[in-house]
């Protein structure tokens, strides 16, 4: 039987379309003089924030665009100071921007009435989860568990280790109890390489770049295509299943508790 459902955050269980943290990329680097496009940010959404930066200032149009602007690449200092204003920004916009997506507080009163245990990972930091969990809790969510890379040796993601940090937590052993939710493709290898179910969540993720009222006004046809489109980029990936939203969880949960019955 499942045992535990670990939830990425932005994205996928609030702030629809993962908006503040492309926000607060963009800021923090037009601050510094450097134009970012969502392509730029979302390849490595997911990851944590500081792991993030470094990726940007290694694309090679950020780079052209610095050496232009500063007659030099940028260095670890470069990097510390847009960290520091990716911070500011971030927390300013998560207050904000952290509403509850559609279907979350179903999916967990269902997880909660059959005894399933909830956690979460994020790409955030403590700081900024405090910002996002506080406001969430108001909305009546609230997970057993908050990981950060903070509390795993700065291990962010890919790595398994704030997985395995939850399991040990709960006691579970075996990882076909434990599935991962996630709305990125650093969500799906980080729950690769724990060993538990993947599952990726399309509208309203980041995979997706889309607001709601941008979702919602498309037309029935272009909202078929860009989920597929997303749910291509998930199975690419290796994702063990991907959903339309986050209440289809429910369905995976119960195919997997009826599989595992039939193992038995």
């Amino acid at each position: 039987m499942i045992e535990a459902v670990i939830f990425d955050w932005a994205g996928t269980t609030v702030d629809y379309g993962s908006l503040a943290p492309v926000i607060a990329f963009k800021k923090a680097f037009k601050n510094a003089g450097i134009e970012l496009s969502d392509d730029d940010i979302r390849q490595d959404m997911g990851m944590a924030k500081w792991d993030h930066i470094g990726r940007i200032l290694e694309l090679n149009d950020v780079k052209r665009q610095w050496k232009e602007k500063y007659s030099e690449l940028p260095n670890n200092d470069d990097r510390k100071r847009i960290y520091k204003d990716f911070q500011q920004e971030l927390i300013h916009y998560l207050k904000e921007y952290t509403e509850l997506k559609s279907g979350v507080l179903k999916t967990f009163n269902y997880l909660k009435e059959y005894g399933i245990k909830v956690a979460t990972t994020t790409g955030y930091t403590a700081e900024m989860m405090k910002v996002v969990q506080d406001k969430a809790a108001e909305l009546g969510y609230t997970p057993e568990l908050v990981v950060t890379s903070e509390d795993v040796k700065g291990l962010g993601r890919p790595s398994p280790a704030m997985i395995k940090y939850i399991m040990k937590e709960f006691n579970i052993d075996d990882p076909n109890k434990v599935i991962k939710v996630g709305d990125t493709l650093v969500d799906i290898e980080e729950g690769l390489n724990a060993g538990v179910k993947t599952v990726g969540i399309a509208e309203g993720s980041s995979l997706m770049g889309l607001s709601q009222v941008e979702f919602d006004e498309l037309s029935n046809e272009e909202q078929i295509l860009r989920r597929n489109e997303v749910k291509r980029k998930f199975e690419s990936a290796n994702a063990d299943f991907v959903v339309n939203s986050i209440f289809d969880l429910v369905q995976i949960i119960e195919y997997l508790n009826e599989a595992m019955d039939k193992k038995w």
